[in-house]
């Protein structure tokens, strides 16, 4: 799982950014303080993340100091919370990671002044040796973005959270009304990810079909089928054929 959240990295850090497009050390610094409140106030993690620059900030409440996190850290090799991520089951982070991309998407398609108006929220468990699990609500937030639409702030945060029997909490949700976008939608944005030949090249790869042998299914040359498989490994923001049939059979791209 490892190398498919190094992908899912590389779809936000790698956007495109232009110093011209910067908005300020005034709004990240504006950021920074509610970041720190949000997490001493909940007792949880804030974590924010400047994706033009590659780096992070993490707040810890208690909770985070429980977990051995100092109260304030700036990492600034990675946009991404390393630290966290080792201590969340690898079935959550396959989750995650299909929810991210979801979301992503999604706010690709919202207008720029209206994406803080949503965040994805998502129960997962910290793993505390020897064999704790501690119930977390994560939340993202996309803060803000460049004129160009890149965006450049986010904000994760990880608070106690009460477990239930009912099912895990994973929804994309409108701040402003409360209410989660429907699966309709989610399914529209999975639609969008793969185009109708390249959803034929992974349903065959998922039978166990070579390129070679694809290529005279569908009538193409193997360059072709290449081209095919290289880009759904970049729309599924994965390293491998295996990863990218997870990623898909759990979008329901294919049977």
């Amino acid at each position: 799982m490892k190398t498919q959240e190094q992908k899912l990295k590389t779809l936000l850090t790698r956007q495109e950014f232009k110093k011209a497009d910067t908005i300020g050390a005034g709004k990240l610094m504006y950021w920074q303080q509610r970041a720190q409140a949000c997490a001493e106030v909940e007792n949880g993690i804030a974590v924010l993340s400047d994706f033009q620059q590659g780096d992070n900030y993490v707040y810890a409440g208690h909770l985070g100091r429980c977990l051995g996190l100092p109260p304030i850290s700036h990492d600034t090799a990675s946009a991404f919370e390393e630290e966290i991520f080792s201590r969340i089951p690898p079935e959550e982070l396959w989750e995650r990671h299909v929810l991210e991309l979801r979301y992503f998407q999604f706010q690709k398609s919202v207008p720029i002044h209206a994406r803080s108006s949503y965040c994805m929220v998502h129960s997962l468990h910290f793993l505390v040796p020897p064999q704790k699990r501690i119930p977390i609500l994560h939340r993202s937030y996309y803060l803000e973005s460049l004129p160009n639409g890149s965006i450049w702030l986010a904000l994760c945060l990880y608070t106690p959270f009460v477990e239930t029997d009912g099912a895990p909490v994973r929804a994309i949700l409108d701040n402003r009304t409360g209410e989660a976008l429907l699966s309709e939608t989610y399914y529209q944005l999975d639609a969008q990810l793969l185009s109708p030949r390249e959803t034929d090249v992974l349903r065959l790869l998922a039978k166990g079909h070579s390129s070679k042998q694809i290529a005279e299914m569908l009538c193409l040359s193997v360059h072709t089928i290449y081209r095919h498989r290289q880009n759904i490994l970049a729309a599924l923001q994965v390293r491998n054929t295996a990863a990218a049939v997870e990623i898909a059979l759990r979008l329901h791209l294919i049977p």
